[in-house]
């Protein structure tokens, strides 16, 4: 499985979580995968990303393994910020300028009105409380950074669309956060293709390895389209596996 295929894989079992109101079992995700051979901390990355779309993993019954116990434990929660994340927000924070107070209520009716004084002093207002949700929110698939600009590209996307044509603060946080982890949910899954190809690349690596050992000039003892038979790959997935590894030798 390549990981174009590996990644429909993943749209192809949220979408069938979406058709069980979002629920989904260990079983069904370990059938679903059953033809790329995960290995058990793979299977628990992709439990994790199912969690951050929001899907419900139910436990198996009378199965009370080392595995499940530790899928169970997947929980999308707050990551500590590094010394360098923590200097990056107090040296962000301090250079938003203050805000002068205004009734947040008079900026969004004004806004509405279509008042763009009004809509650039909401964006200034909120930049904190965006760098604040991305906090929050921080996970160690992305710097905090990269995350607050996320969130600040929400906030200002946000203000400009049409809809809801009475804005307020709960709608503007409701969408600052969607950005951000919508953010979190395209590098998850970036992650996990990349995985994919690393784990891709090791076991391929391994099989050449094993399968060339006896030969003393370390010659492949196979041509490509023998490979793909006996390792049961298709043959120019071999080929882009080998040039990553600099060993692409017919």
């Amino acid at each position: 499985m390549d990981v174009l295929e590996f990644q429909k894989k993943l749209e192809g079992i949220c979408a069938l979580a979406e058709k069980n109101n979002k629920k989904l079992t260990t079983e069904q995700v370990r059938e679903y995968f059953e033809a790329a051979e995960l290995e058990k901390e793979q299977l628990i990355k992709i439990l994790q990303y199912l969690k951050i779309k929001g899907i419900s993993i139910e436990g198996i019954p009378g199965n009370d393994t080392k595995e499940s116990s530790n899928i169970e434990k997947v929980e999308e929660k707050q990551e500590p910020l590094t010394k360098e994340e923590e200097i990056y927000l107090k040296n962000y924070l301090e250079g938003l300028s203050e805000e002068e107070k205004e009734e947040t209520e008079v900026l969004f009716q004004r806004m509405t009105e279509g008042d763009v004084l009004a809509q650039a002093k909401i964006a200034r207002k909120y930049l904190p409380e965006a760098a604040h949700m991305a906090v929050e929110m921080n996970c160690k698939s992305i710097f905090l950074g990269d995350l607050i600009q996320e969130a600040n590209v929400g906030l200002l996307t946000a203000l400009e669309e049409e809809e809801p044509k009475q804005k307020n603060e709960e709608w503007l946080l409701g969408r600052i956060r969607f950005s951000i982890r919508h953010a979190i949910e395209e590098q998850e899954q970036q992650n996990f293709e990349d995985d994919y190809l690393v784990s891709k690349v090791e076991k391929l690596e391994s099989a050449v390895k094993e399968l060339t050992e006896e030969e003393e000039d370390g010659e492949l003892k196979f041509s490509i389209d023998e490979l793909a038979v006996i390792l049961d790959m298709d043959a120019e997935e071999i080929r882009d596996v080998l040039r990553l590894t600099g060993d692409d030798k017919e």
